[in-house]
């Protein structure tokens, strides 16, 4: 068996270097031989695979260092599209507050808009906490006291100022407490804060004729806060078994958005100059 095995491969040898030497001596069409044909044949295939293979390895190379670019830049626009609404925002705000200030000068209500004026923005808000921090423009030294209004009526008083920061005590600060009157002086009380959004307006006699809706606005009894600033308007009136109304109250500036605010430096008790 192993004898047979070895003729027929000796034999398949032979006819192969026969093929070969045939091929060798045959002459083709373009000159060459037969067996260069046949090798150019089997080379050319692998070596067309092998140039695309080069090419699609140059491509992918290629396509993924686009790609790194493409997510690079990706990230820049988004992070130059966050800075663009950033700014938006900015402007949007300071748009507002141009407002509000453009209202100060035009629309003061019961004041007027003077040299010692100090508009100042807010910075910072509690609500619950009845307080607010401004800014001022430059360094203002502010006295303590110093009354603080917007467009739409009375705001508060500072009760600490520090350079450019100023620190305010709002109406609805529970220990905050206004003289009020109504527009035409008939009817005079305390409005006080609660801690919460309502004022309590306190000491108005129960024949006293006050409906919801009356304006109150600052009467100058408690010489801090100049006569006719818009401070609340009545939304309860309420009798008791005291010589008393139960009065409730909300401000007339809402102390949730106001941006811009007026520092009244002249009408502060502290202040050198002259109150009106």
């Amino acid at each position: 068996m192993t004898s047979s095995r070895l003729i027929v491969r000796r034999t398949l040898l032979l006819w192969i270097m026969l093929e070969l030497f045939a091929a060798l001596q045959v002459r083709t069409a373009g000159g060459g031989t037969l067996l260069v044909s046949w090798l150019r044949a089997v080379v050319l295939p692998v070596e067309w695979s092998a140039d695309r293979l080069g090419n699609l390895a140059v491509d992918l190379s290629l396509g993924t260092r686009n790609l790194q670019r493409v997510i690079v830049d990706n990230r820049k626009m988004r992070l130059e599209l966050d800075e663009v609404r950033a700014r938006e925002l900015l402007l949007r705000e300071d748009h507002i507050a141009l407002r509000e200030v453009n209202g100060l000068a035009l629309a003061g209500p019961g004041f007027e808009l003077e040299a010692g004026s100090v508009v100042a923005r807010c910075t910072y808000r509690d609500l619950a906490a009845g307080t607010m921090e401004v800014r001022t423009a430059v360094p203002a030294t502010i006295p303590r006291d110093t009354p603080v209004v917007t467009a739409e009526g009375l705001v508060g008083r500072v009760v600490h100022s520090e350079s450019r920061r100023h620190w305010l005590q709002l109406l609805n600060h529970a220990a905050a407490a206004v003289a009020v009157q109504t527009e035409d002086g008939q009817v005079q009380g305390l409005a006080m804060g609660t801690g919460s959004a309502e004022l309590r307006v306190a000491y108005v006699p129960r024949q006293a004729q006050l409906v919801r809706g009356t304006l109150l606005v600052t009467s100058g009894a408690d010489g801090i806060y100049p006569p006719g600033i818009p401070t609340a308007t009545v939304f309860r009136v309420r009798e008791s078994d005291a010589a008393f109304l139960e009065i409730g109250a909300a401000p007339s500036a809402d102390l949730g958005v106001a941006r811009v605010v007026l520092l009244l430096p002249a009408w502060s008790p502290t202040s050198t100059g002259e109150t009106r």
